[in-house]
């Protein structure tokens, strides 16, 4: 590598784009972008005289990603790409950063394509046309997202801002302008261009033909530049980004830096396109030696499993000359077990014992009997204040044999929670976690038992036969990727079948007959309450499910099993290794639960150091294992909270005429079920939660005092029935008022002020008293308006552009939300469905807490209200400079949510 110490680059940071140019070219560096920068301006061309550079396909089902593809691609130039941005390739060359999980505005390169062909809807469609990819695997996804995409935005913000429409001081607006301008001069375009849309140059006198001509005048002026020049010019302007990080960082006798003190995210695009994510390229680039320390990873390891030693205990006894049963105490102490059977093995063993229980259960099933609509718990727990017909809660415990029942509590009884997991607490619902390991097997098998037996023995199948294939698609799906497929002659069997069952015969109840007298004689009147139908023949279709069933079990069941447990160990590694490569050190205890807590809940019992063991990994830190204070049978116990809080059964006739008093059983029947993570949090936490640590706030409270009078009688409640104290000597006093009673409230702002944030994700929670409340969140411009309706953010439409909501809380990743976004509003209003007449007052209050990872705590409570407002600004995050601020706003309205978000440029119905 060369080592030119004058660093020619040095003097390029504060250069213009062209002088930067120059110096690069002069120190022979410009070549090597040669086919990059090619390719850009051909794409860029295209795009501006008209042509689509991006298509978007939808993933089927509301899990399923997104993939983008470039389009006009000659065949050179997709392999090109695919070695150049291929995401393995990518890592191949250390770019172990590249996201998971992100969106790609593809509208941004369509919009010239748009604003020719539909201009009248373009930005609107635009705004649509974006790909939300959950994986990151494609070339032509980071292809988009590291280079064209940000190109685009760059050249076409005139556009989107003048879309937007003029918010914020005349100032603000000049600020805006004056940077667009500078932008485009650093570009070499000439000022004329955005002649009709810089501020004063007449745009609010444009009536709609006049804006679209305007538009296409600037695309034509765009078109008409070297596109050569264009992105010659923006990509000197990252690398400069990029030298500016690097000089930062470079300190000290070596005189270079660490990649991974250099790449922000800001850069990691930048090293992606531009140099293909290989680092190496770039200190080449920076002509610079590597820092002493620098270790980059071009592969991570393959998962190397420690599972399923103890079966090979004889033939290690053989080799070595120990005695097998040495053998076996050393494998003990390795897994951390009484035996030599590791956690993983021992759980997959009694999957196997299960099934075959399960298998019996079904098999024995006939007409008249109960349905086993119950044996596998994968319901919602469900309390005395309404029952779901055909259900029966912990039917397993009458129809399976005590000793399999008691292994699956044994083994399944214990989790860690992923936020709390220095802890190994209580599962209050072992069958249940036994069923998630069991995976997509256990639910089709015990799904198409289950739609035989009510499609004839009533009173209602959610499916026909028929129907299945495409019913229980997923779990099909599951099982074909995992290499063990369900027969299709099943299907057809049971097609033939269902032609051939009796017919449909009406279940009828509370049948009465009644004498009625007429002037032409006495007649009687019979009427009974029909609830269904059933048919003769569930033998015959039980009995050929019971012959798949079996059929597969013998050919496919522990195969099945051990890619159960495989997959899910070796993807806990991979993220692992991923980890360490990207960040040069391994997870913390709770960084490694955030990717490994399923894992080890289904085959570890929860234990993070079993599962460290079983993947070769030193564990972080010991996890601690409290006293256990959740009763063994949690149902029944639940059931006690219910009671206990004043819970009745609720019948149609009560729901019917009271229904105010039925809607405040269900809301005790939900604390009572919540009251099950309430305990988990106590061994957790080895105290009682505060209201905050617990989620108080998502939760209906039914007493007058709501969460004020509802939550100490809930604490006390459950610590009478567990045998502790309610309160610990280190918890604050919860029984203050709802907002002064929370934990953690940090610096107080007053109204108008505003604090710095660190840039990374902020979390904005609304906490109330009073009214129940709405949390919603709108993405503005500078202009103080939205770029679209998506930018509203509520609960039908939770996630976009880095901003989500979720029950009482905001979140923001500043890192994600795009560079047009300059403020995020955060809304609170009451929801006045539930309570049509209330108001922000002095009785209804809220209070906003903002905190971050780095620990910023910040809280904002309002003075009350005292106009009839129903909705209000609480805070607003937003940019200043290249920093994030949050101010305190306290802004109330009285024209309802949908009037403060259609003042803010949102059109559709709220």
């Amino acid at each position: 590598m060369a080592s030119d110490q004058s660093r020619w680059w040095q003097p390029a940071i504060d250069a213009s784009p062209e002088d930067g140019l120059a110096l690069e070219a002069a120190a022979g560096q410009g070549q090597r972008f040669a086919e990059l920068d090619a390719l850009a301006a051909r794409l860029l061309a295209a795009a501006l005289n008209g042509q689509r550079v991006a298509a978007i396909v939808s993933g089927r089902g509301s899990q399923a990603a997104d993939s983008v593809e470039v389009l006009g691609l000659s065949g050179p130039e997709k392999t090109w790409c695919a070695d150049t941005f291929g995401v393995r390739e990518q890592q191949r060359r250390g770019a172990w950063y590249l996201p998971q999980k992100f969106s790609v505005k593809a509208g941004s390169v369509n919009l010239p394509h748009l604003l020719r062909e539909r201009p009248a809807h373009a930005m609107t469609l635009a705004d649509d046309d974006t790909a939300r990819v959950s994986v990151l695997e494609g070339a032509d996804a980071v292809l988009l997202w590291t280079l064209l995409v940000p190109l685009f935005e760059t050249l076409l913000e005139p556009v989107r801002v003048r879309a937007a429409g003029p918010a914020g001081s005349v100032e603000d607006q000049l600020q805006q302008w004056s940077g667009i301008e500078e932008r485009y001069r650093s570009l070499g375009l000439h000022q004329d261009t955005l002649e009709a849309f810089r501020f004063g140059g007449g745009w609010g006198q444009l009536d709609r033909l006049g804006q679209q001509r305007a538009r296409l005048e600037l695309l034509d002026a765009l078109a008409a530049t070297d596109p050569l020049q264009l992105v010659t010019r923006r990509r000197i302007q990252q690398t400069q980004a990029l030298m500016a990080g690097f000089a930062k960082k470079a300190k000290g006798k070596a005189g270079t830096a660490l990649a991974r003190r250099v790449l922000t995210r800001a850069l990691q695009p930048v090293v992606s396109g531009y140099f293909a994510g290989d680092w190496l390229a770039v200190l080449d680039y920076l002509q610079v030696p590597p820092h002493p320390d620098e270790e980059v990873i071009t592969a991570l390891p393959e998962p190397r499993l420690y599972v399923g030693m103890s079966a090979q205990a004889a033939d290690m006894a053989s080799e070595t000359g120990v005695p097998e049963g040495e053998i076996h105490a050393m494998l003990a102490a390795f897994v951390g077990g009484p035996t030599s059977l590791s956690p993983v093995e021992e759980r997959a063993a009694a999957l196997r014992n299960w099934w075959m229980s399960f298998d019996h259960a079904h098999a024995v099933q006939r007409p008249g009997m109960q349905s086993l609509w119950g044996l596998v718990d994968n319901e919602v727990m469900d309390l005395p204040w309404e029952s779901h017909q055909g259900v029966a809660q912990q039917l397993y415990r009458q129809v399976l044999p005590a000793s399999v029942n008691e292994q699956v509590n044994r083994l399944w009884q214990s989790m860690t929670l992923q936020r709390h997991p220095r802890s190994i607490v209580s599962n209050p619902r072992p069958h249940q976690l036994m069923a998630q390991a069991f995976g997509p097997a256990l639910e089709f098998w015990h799904g198409i038992a289950l739609t035989a037996w009510f499609v004839c023995e009533g009173p209602y199948s959610r499916t026909p036969l028929s129907g299945a294939p495409d019913y229980y698609s997923r779990p099909l799906t599951a099982l074909r990727t995992a290499g063990c497929a369900v027969d299709e002659g099943l299907f057809e069997d049971l097609r033939v079948a269902e032609m051939g069952l009796g017919p449909h015969e009406e279940i009828s109840h509370e049948r009465a007959e009644t004498q009625v007298d007429t002037p032409i004689g006495t007649f009687t009147m019979t009427s009974s309450l029909s609830s269904g139908s059933r048919r003769e023949g569930f033998e015959r279709l039980r009995d050929i499910i019971t012959r798949h069933r079996r059929a597969w079990t013998e050919q496919y069941l522990d195969a099945y099993l051990e890619q159960r447990w495989r997959s899910a160990l070796e993807d806990v590694a991979r993220a692992h290794h991923r980890f360490v490569a990207a960040k040069g050190r391994p997870p913390t205890l709770i960084q490694f639960a955030q990717v490994a807590t399923s894992a080890a809940n289904q085959w570890t019992g929860g234990d993070l150091g079993a599962l460290y063991t079983a993947i070769g990994e030193p564990p972080a830190a010991q996890q601690q294992h409290p006293a256990r204070l959740l009763p063994d049978d949690a149902l029944l116990f639940a059931h006690r909270v219910y009671t206990a809080l004043g819970g009745a059964p609720v019948d149609s006739e009560l729901r019917m005429n009271q229904p105010e008093e039925a809607q405040r059983q269900w809301q005790l029947s939900r604390l009572a079920v919540e009251s099950l993570r309430y305990v988990q949090l106590c061994e957790a936490l080895g105290h009682p939660p505060a209201p905050k640590q617990f989620g108080a706030q998502r939760l209906a409270w039914p007493w007058p005092g709501g969460e004020v009078e509802g939550w100490p009688i809930f604490q006390h409640t459950i610590a009478d029935l567990i045998g502790t104290s309610p309160a610990t000597a280190t918890d604050r006093d919860v029984t203050q008022t709802a907002l002064g009673g929370q934990y953690d409230r940090g610096d107080a702002l007053d109204k108008g002020s505003n604090a710095l944030l660190r840039v990374e994700p902020v979390t904005v929670r609304l906490i109330a008293t009073g009214a129940p409340v709405d949390v919603s969140a709108v993405l503005l411009t500078r202009q103080g308006k939205v770029r679209s309706d998506h930018d509203l953010v509520f609960y039908n439409h939770p996630h976009h552009d880095g901003v989500r909501t979720g029950g009482d809380t905001v979140t923001a990743d500043l890192v994600e939300i795009p560079g047009d976004v300059h403020t995020v509003a955060v809304i609170t209003s009451i929801d006045l469905e539930a309570q049509p007449t209330a108001v922000f007052d002095r009785h209804t209050a809220w209070r906003a807490e903002i905190a971050q990872p780095c620990g910023n705590r910040l809280s904002f409570e309002p003075t009350p209200f005292a106009s009839g407002e129903t909705v209000a600004i609480a805070v607003e995050i937003y940019r200043h400079g290249s920093d994030w601020k949050v101010r305190a706003v306290g802004q109330g309205y009285n024209t309802g949510l949908k009037g403060l978000v259609t003042d803010l440029g949102v059109s559709i119905e709220v």
